[in-house]
């Protein structure tokens, strides 16, 4: 005869082994409606894990309720991506009681795209299936997922109205959206729309360039939405990459913003705040990350920079523009952040007109320029990014 508390014991063990045996995330979405209150707002953040999502995804769960998280292929693949991202914003040691936000691995192309012209992928690959410098190890990668659409549906069974961030390629967007067209209603994207020349001639982001047919796409369906294009200049007024020392106008990320000084309080030490902190400024040693290659440009660390005492790889390599600049990456900008900050504070933005030709602007916003300084509007981006991550508690 068995105790009461042995059967306890074999009970916890077999739910335990069913786990471990199926290997079935718990955040991940689940293929049935979703059960609880009617939320009157929500949001889909839809991603491709590179550095400036992680920097983006903190302020809209800290300021809006997210329903889900959908993993598209671009700087990273989905299957890797959603495991990562999973450990940075559903596992927080100082939350054990906080929501888990279901993570859906959303679309990938097959087969995926020659990405050789974007010599810096592998290398952020490696990092984000890290979640950059938060993981020890990269965790194992969750099951490719037909249903995702499915997934998505449910997520938003309970919500009014959905509004869509899209900071990653449109492959799974072109999908589910026209499965939940009639709760749309709205839809903030970091880049600019095909055919806006106003900045430069034919400059599609890598979100539209990465998976060109679904970004084709997603430009007729969108039209049934209200859309709002979100973009940053490159360079204002000096050169923003390839240097470690770029132009005070440019619209980068600052390492004060992250760690705090030269005015800015930096981000909480708790919280999600404080895990994407962890995740920004873990020491690391990611030399044996990147692959190295014959091409100076395209190697790490790029010689070019080794006087500078930039030698080894970092977590600071992904973010902070002197490092990445001494790495594959090349450049950072305020991309994914500025979409989300434009997301949460429109007020802050406008349409971008090119002064000389007024006529060809109009189709994505912009920064609104601060004291008319581009230094001022940068520093202005960064605070206002620290003040609405520090929301995510």
């Amino acid at each position: 005869m068995f105790s009461f508390n042995h059967t306890v014991k074999s009970s916890l063990s077999l739910f335990i082994s069913c786990v471990i045996l199926f290997g079935s995330p718990l955040s991940q979405a689940s293929d049935k409606p979703a059960s609880g209150k009617i939320q009157n707002s929500c949001v889909l953040i839809d991603n491709d894990f590179d550095i400036d999502d992680m920097m983006a995804i903190p302020m809209i769960i800290g300021n809006k309720y997210v329903a889900a998280i959908i993993q598209s292929e671009g700087y990273t693949l989905p299957e890797h991506s959603a495991a990562a991202i999973n450990e940075l914003v559903n596992n927080i040691p100082d939350r054990p009681n906080q929501r888990k936000i279901p993570i859906i691995v959303g679309g990938k192309q097959s087969p995926s795209p020659d990405y050789t012209q974007w010599f810096w992928v592998d290398f952020f690959r490696t990092m984000m299936n890290q979640a950059n410098a938060l993981l020890p190890e990269p965790p194992k990668p969750w099951p490719t997922d037909k249903e995702y659409v499915s997934k998505v549906v449910n997520a938003v069974a309970n919500c009014e109205k959905v509004s869509i961030l899209a900071i990653g390629s449109f492959t799974s967007f072109v999908n589910y959206s026209l499965a939940i067209k009639d709760k749309i209603d709205r839809v903030v994207i970091m880049g600019q729309p095909i055919g806006d020349n106003s900045r430069s001639e034919g400059r599609e982001s890598f979100n539209c360039s990465y998976d060109l047919k679904a970004c084709q796409t997603a430009m007729g369906i969108l039209k049934s939405f209200d859309t709002y294009f979100v973009d940053i200049p490159k360079d204002v007024g000096g050169v923003c990459k390839n240097t470690i020392t770029p132009s005070p106008n440019c619209y980068t990320p600052s390492y004060e913003m992250v760690v705090g000084g030269k005015g800015s309080t930096g981000l909480l030490d708790t919280g999600l705040s404080g895990r994407l902190k962890q995740a920004l400024t873990n020491n690391i040693n990611c030399n044996d990350k990147y692959i190295k290659n014959s091409d100076p440009k395209k190697t790490m660390p790029n010689p070019k920079f080794l006087a500078s005492g930039l030698s080894n790889c970092t977590a600071l390599s992904t973010w902070v523009p002197a490092n990445v600049a001494a790495g594959p990456g090349g450049g950072a900008l305020l991309w994914d952040q500025s979409a989300a900050l434009f997301f949460l504070h429109p007020e802050y933005f406008s349409k971008y007109y090119p002064p000389n030709n007024p006529a060809e602007g109009g189709k994505h916003y912009e920064p609104n320029i601060v004291n008319n300084s581009y230094a001022a509007t940068a520093e202005f981006l960064r605070q206002l990014w620290t003040k609405s991550t520090n929301q995510a508690k």
